[in-house]
């Protein structure tokens, strides 16, 4: 992928643009303005002129010889008048004149071509002998004039572009340092550093960029630290029932007596069952952390589920003799996913199977208020203290004196599965201080 432009170069091509716009606009008006103003000046000056050449005008007339006039003034060739009697003859004349009108017009401002010259012309006559006086400018002096304003507006712009460009470089590089410095601070950092960045000295700008990273910082940390929590513990479960099948099968292998090398394949064959039970929650629970949010969501019958659920556990509840009930109503719909509900389902109600005496029951409640689905699943075991209930959905938590084979991951996953679904799992005592009661609470769609 191509790297876009760095910060630094946006924001001189940024500013040095709208400088430079705002500059062009500005010139571009001003030289409007002045090129307005220049020309009513200059008509001015015609106007002016052709009422002074009246004024001082007497009866007679001839021509003004300016061949040796001395040049006081650069534009002085560019300006020109004539002076015409009543018959149309031309009496008085500057050496710049044409020799024909510089313009047809009789009265006023006009403009026209004589003899391959452009003139601005102001044309005046007196009325008792209808003597005309015409004075007149040549364009291309007014177009120099105006070029030059507009010379004289954009040289500024020219000089002082390339000096903002070395200021903005500069500034924008002592601007960027702070956000250098992190970044320097982030590359030569190992993979295991993951302190959080100072704050201390960091502009605002960018203050909210090194908060977003120390979170990540302290999210990553947890990660890995659940990483390897949970590898620990994993493979500490492990070791237990892989001893506990070796040690069996060398009994087996070594006993002559065949009764006691049945008891030992037996304790094979059930250490191999608790193992394979331990690696599936261990699978399921490293799939969950991997989810970083929930997965596509589909319209589920939570009731459905559970009955499912409990077909699938009958034996091993009929081989306990612990009866299974479900308390539903029909259905019960509610967004979520199919997978995740019966992992939930099926480790919630194997715990209450597994936890409750021989001739008691394990009830499946599922009630609706309209706005969320509530799931109990009520057993009746002993129960657990409220410091149990405090740690019991840890990773491999296991109640001290408990018989039952177990791996200590049934409520962390049915509680991690819970929060997916965007709902909690609580736990409470059963009725009579006997038992305890799993409630899962899941959101339901309006209506």
């Amino acid at each position: 992928m191509k790297p876009g432009r760095t910060l630094r170069a946006r924001l001189l091509m940024g500013v040095l643009s709208a400088v430079t716009l705002i500059w062009l606009g500005v010139a571009g008006v001003g030289y409007l303005k002045i090129s307005h103003e220049l020309g009513e000046l200059l008509d001015a000056h015609l106007a002016q002129a052709a009422a002074m050449l009246l004024a001082q005008l007497g009866e007679e007339t001839g021509e003004l010889e300016l061949e040796h006039a001395p040049r006081l003034h650069r534009y002085q060739r560019q300006v020109a008048f004539q002076i015409w009697d009543g018959a149309g003859r031309l009496r008085l004349h500057s050496h710049s004149a044409p020799s024909s009108r510089l313009s047809s017009a009789e009265e006023g401002f006009s403009r026209s071509t004589v003899e391959g010259l452009r003139w601005r012309a102001f044309s005046l006559r007196r009325e008792h002998d209808n003597t005309l006086i015409q004075v007149g400018e040549r364009l291309d002096a007014r177009e120099h004039l105006s070029a030059e304003v507009a010379e004289n507006l954009l040289f500024p712009l020219a000089v002082a572009l390339p000096l903002l460009a070395g200021l903005l470089i500069f500034a924008i590089g002592r601007a960027l340092q702070p956000l250098n410095r992190v970044s320097q601070e982030v590359a030569i950092r190992d993979a295991g550093n993951l302190e959080p960045i100072p704050t201390a000295q960091a502009p605002g700008e960018i203050l909210p960029l090194i908060e977003q990273l120390n979170g990540l910082f302290q999210r990553l940390q947890a990660t890995l630290e659940n990483e390897r929590r949970f590898t620990a513990d994993a493979a500490h479960e492990l070791r237990t029932p892989l001893a506990g099948i070796r040690m069996q099968a060398q009994v087996a292998r070594e006993t002559a007596d065949d009764g006691a090398r049945q008891r030992a394949l037996d304790a094979v064959l059930t250490g191999c069952d608790r193992a394979a039970r331990l690696i599936e929650q261990l699978l399921t629970l490293a799939r969950l952390e991997a989810v970083g949010s929930m997965p596509p969501r589909e319209i589920c019958d939570l009731s459905r589920l559970a009955r499912d659920v409990l077909a699938e556990l009958g034996p091993a509840a009929h081989e306990k003799r612990v009866t299974l009930e479900l308390q539903a109503t029909e259905p019960v719909l509610l967004p979520g996913n199919e997978v995740l509900l019966r992992v939930l389902l099926r480790n919630l109600i194997d715990n209450g199977i597994r936890y409750s005496p021989r001739d008691t029951g394990v009830t499946v409640r599922i009630q609706t208020d309209g706005l969320a689905a509530c799931l109990e699943v009520i057993d009746q075991g002993c129960g657990l203290t409220p410091e149990e209930r405090g740690r019991v959905m840890q990773r491999f938590y296991r109640v001290p004196g408990s018989k039952e084979s177990g791996s200590g991951l049934g409520l962390s996953i049915a509680s991690r599965i819970a929060a997916l679904l965007g709902g909690d799992l609580s736990l409470h005592d059963g009725a009579a201080q006997r038992g305890l009661i799993v409630t899962v609470s899941l959101p339901m769609p309006p209506g």
